[in-house]
Formats: structure tokens, C-alpha cells, sequence
């Protein structure tokens, strides 16, 4: 991502590593698919190739050492570190290709020192990775918690239930033939391990947990989209599995931009800019919920919905109470979109607060709201807040620009159009109308960017219903949002 002239360069996440934390005496880092590894002899193993692992950490740190010579920056350093752990990936796949033909000819004389060897360089360049991920300032943009708990809630479910594939589309049997971009089916070789491996003195604790084989089916996964080509068809390959997928089609899409594609970068490393552009491509296809006549639909309906709030507006307020507020226009907008089969809820899980506290302040509304189409797919939200003024600075501003980028928070799955309404109880409402504008245009809305008011947008409205268009720059997509400004002391 780029701001002005400073690149920033996105590493995995290191939340969950400690960098302090020793390996065990047995472990290694399995750099290529597992059926590889699955041919290798556990004797091989620990005499041939675990002990050469040492070797190949010794030899990176000689040639970090050469390498500072000609090296200058740290952009120039991490790419180093990548196309040793790439060369090191490429060339024990090599030789393993090497010994898996060897099983069925007479040629033996397979290097499996140098595979530990190249282990060893992997890891070593790995771990000084894994330090500069670390000292990297942390991100206020990740994804929100919520979305991870979800996710990891399937998980434990698909694990529950022994559909340990879960997100996939996998082969039913290793002896049926595998279909067009279906994984292979793991099941059987996991058993085979587990056979030959329970009884040994080296296996690590957890050995057997069915968690290791869904996540080695993640694992696979993201290997498949890697060895995809022409990359074209990596689209088709996610709309298999996407189409296979039998829950909430939006799970399986937060899947794939919050987990796979991080795992991913992992091995696309400088060619990742690449492949992210089009996962967001394909991403923006599949959660783009609305046509062009459903959108301005919508956008009337919500239009019409606030007049109807405006004709009684000095009835309404005298709650004084921001959540009736939002109840009306809920209950009026469930009215307008009946006629397409599609519902309207509350976002939040309800409740109320004391109207007398709420008459006093002014700032974030209690209850939001969401639209869903007649399938239960999430096609917009209304976010509604109280103002009685427009802030000077909005550096120092503590509720305008919270309440505007929330909005995005609470919208994973980037659905676009998006309404913020505005309860304007301000005496110059035309005076504030204009303050607003200036203002949200200098808002810093981070990764959700601002690409400023749409200045070819324009709808006529009564007096006391102003509006306007901002187009905000979301993962390669362009995520309209209308600002819809209440006169309440008309």
C-alpha cells in the first residue's frame, strides 16, 4: 500500500508467534506439500536430515554476513530473505521429486543431507523475518475480532462433526479420481502417520489432533491456488469451492480474504501485490449483492423514508430519545423494501438508555440498522447520529469521525451502498449543512479512504433534507456511502 512517497511492505501476523519461544529438540519446518515428506523414512530423517538442519542455519548467517555488503535497505534485506527461503523450497523439491522416482527405478543415491541443509537456511531466514514482523509498528486496520471467532466457531464445528475438509471440496476417496480443482483427500495419509508414528519416543505433544489435519487441508489449499496456472483460473478455482461450500456463503469469503489470503503471501512473497489484486477482484464480484436498479431503489426508498420522518418531526422529538428515532425509521423502511421481499433489522442486540442522559448528549446513536435481501444476504446498513454542532478540529474530535468509520468496521464484507443519517439539531441548519460537508472531506477514514463528495451527484430533496455522495477506496473497490442531513428544528 502506498501514501504519498512512503511504501509500506505487509508482512504475515506475528500476534500469535513468540519470538522468545525455543523449539522442540525434534522440530522442523515442513517447506513443501506433505505427501513429499510422507515418502521420507523416519530413520532417514533423524539421521540423514535433521542433524545437516544446523548447517544450513550456520551457512545463512555467513551469507547474511555478504550479504550487508551490498545490501542497503531494509526493503532490499526482506526480499533477500524471501528468495532464500523461495531457493531453498524449489530446490528440496527438486531432490524429493528425485526420490519419489527413485521408488520405482534403481537410482538410490538421493540428497537428503542437503534437504536438511535447506531446512535449516528456511528456517534461519524465516526466523529473522519473524523479527522484523515484529518490530513493525502494530495495525489499527486488522480485521475485527468478531469475524476471527467466527470463523474459528466453524472450525471447531466442522471438527465436532468429523467434516474436517469443512471449507473445501475435497476427493471422497484417494482411489476415486480427483476432479478439476478438487483438493486431494488427506484422511488416508493422516491415518498412514499415525499408524506408523504413535509409538515413537519423538512425536510432539498434541501428535494426533484432528485440528493439524484441517489445518494441513488450509495448507493444501493455498499451495493449490499457488501452482494454478494460468493465474486467470485461480477465479475459477475459488468459485468451485465457494459453490461447493454448504453454510453462509459470507463465512467462506471471510475465510478466504482474513485467513488464506495472509497464508498465502507466505510463498508468493514479491508477487503478492498480484495475486491480492485479484482475490479482491474475485472477492468484490462475489459480495456485490445489488444491481444498478435495486441500488437506486434502495437509495429512494431510504430518501422517502426520511421525509416521512420530517412530515412528524415535532411529534418525534419530543422523546428526546435517539433509539425511537432510529426505531421509526426502521419501522418506516421496512414498509418502503416490503415489496421486494427483502427485511430490516437492528444491528445491535437492543436495549435502551436513559432518554434523559441522551437529550444531553450528543454524538453515537445506540441501534443501527441492517438491510438483507430476500435470500438473508446483508446488502447495506444505515448508521444514524445525533449532532448539535460541527467540530473545529477533527483531530480532536471524538465522535463524528469514530461514528463515520464505524461503519466500516461493522461491515466486513464490504457491502456498498452504505447510509449514514444525520439528526441535525443545530439552529443554522444550512450554516451546519455546509460546516458538515467541509468537514467530512477532512476526515483520515485510514484504509477506508476517502476519495471526497461526489460532485456530479446531485438529487433534489426538500428544504430540510439535504444530501450528499462520498465514494471511499475498500480493498481494490469503490464503496459508496450517502450522507442524509435531518433538519429537527426546521
Amino acid at each position: 500500500m502506498e501514501k504519498g512517497n512512503h511504501k509500506k511492505i505487509y508482512f504475515r501476523s506475528s500476534i500469535d508467534t513468540s519470538l522468545l519461544a525455543e523449539k522442540p529438540e525434534h522440530s522442523w519446518t515442513n517447506i513443501l506439500p506433505q505427501r513429499y515428506f510422507n515418502l521420507i523414512d523416519r530413520d532417514i530423517y533423524f539421521t540423514r536430515i535433521l542433524e545437516n538442519q544446523k548447517k544450513g542455519k550456520a551457512e545463512l548467517q555467513k551469507m547474511l554476513d555478504e550479504a550487508r555488503k551490498v545490501i542497503f535497505s531494509k526493503e532490499e534485506l526482506i526480499y533477500w530473505f524471501h528468495k532464500i527461503k523461495e531457493d531453498s523450497v524449489h530446490e528440496a523439491e527438486t531432490i524429493l521429486i528425485k526420490h519419489e522416482a527413485s521408488l520405482f527405478s534403481e537410482e538410490k543415491d538421493i540428497d537428503f543431507e542437503r534437504i536438511g541443509f535447506l531446512i535449516g537456511t528456511y528456517e534461519e531466514a524465516e526466523k529473522f523475518l519473524s523479527i522484523m514482523t515484529a518490530i513493525e509498528p502494530i495495525e489499527d486496520e486488522t480485521v475485527h475480532y468478531s469475524i476471527l471467532d467466527e470463523l474459528e466457531k466453524i472450525d471447531e464445528q466442522f471438527i465436532e462433526t468429523d467434516q474436517i475438509p469443512g471449507y473445501y471440496n475435497t476427493q471422497s476417496h484417494p482411489k476415486i479420481k480427483l476432479r478439476t480443482y478438487q483438493l486431494k483427500d488427506l484422511k488416508h495419509d493422516w491415518d498412514e502417520m499415525l499408524k506408523r508414528h504413535i509409538d515413537s519416543e519423538h512425536i510432539l505433544e498434541g501428535y494426533g489432533n484432528v485440528a493439524y489435519l484441517l489445518d494441513q487441508y488450509h495448507t493444501e489449499f493455498v499451495w493449490k491456488i499457488y501452482q494454478t496456472k494460468p493465474r486467470e483460473n485461480i477465479k475459477a478455482f475459488l468459485d468451485f469451492h465457494y459453490n461447493s461450500f454448504g453454510r453462509e456463503k459470507a463465512l467462506f469469503l471471510n475465510h478466504i480474504e482474513f485467513r488464506i489470503l495472509p497464508r498465502l503471501a507466505n510463498i508468493t512473497r514479491t508477487s503478492h501485490k498480484l495475486y491480492e489484486r485479484l482475490f479482491y477482484e474475485w472477492l468484490s464480484e462475489k459480495r456485490e449483492k445489488l444491481t444498478i436498479e435495486e441500488k437506486d431503489f434502495l437509495l429512494k426508498s431510504v430518501m422517502s423514508v426520511c421525509m416521512t420522518f420530517l412530515d412528524n418531526v415535532f411529534e418525534y422529538r419530543k422523546s428526546k430519545s435517539e433509539n425511537k428515532y432510529n426505531i421509526l425509521i426502521r419501522n418506516f423502511l421496512k414498509h418502503a423494501v416490503n415489496s421486494r421481499n427483502w427485511s430490516v433489522k437492528d444491528q445491535s442486540m437492543g436495549g435502551t438508555t436513559d432518554p434523559a442522559t441522551e437529550s444531553n448528549t450528543s454524538g453515537i446513536a445506540f441501534r443501527d440498522i441492517i438491510i438483507e435481501n430476500e435470500n438473508s444476504d446483508h446488502i447495506s446498513a444505515i448508521e444514524c447520529l445525533r449532532i448539535k454542532s460541527i467540530p473545529k478540529d477533527e483531530t480532536t474530535d471524538t465522535i463524528i469521525k469514530n461514528h463515520l468509520v464505524k461503519i466500516f468496521r461493522n461491515e466486513p464484507i464490504g457491502i456498498s451502498p452504505l447510509f449514514i443519517i444525520v439528526y441535525c439539531e443545530s439552529k443554522s441548519f444550512e450554516e451546519t449543512w455546509k460546516k458538515y460537508q467541509t468537514y467530512i472531506e477532512q476526515i483520515d477514514f485510514g484504509k477506508y479512504q476517502s476519495l471526497g463528495i461526489d460532485k456530479e451527484f446531485e438529487l433534489e430533496t426538500p428544504a430540510n433534507l439535504k444530501i450528499v455522495k462520498i465514494n471511499h477506496f475498500r480493498s481494490l473497490k469503490n464503496i459508496q456511502v450517502y450522507h442524509l442531513f435531518l433538519n429537527m428544528i426546521p
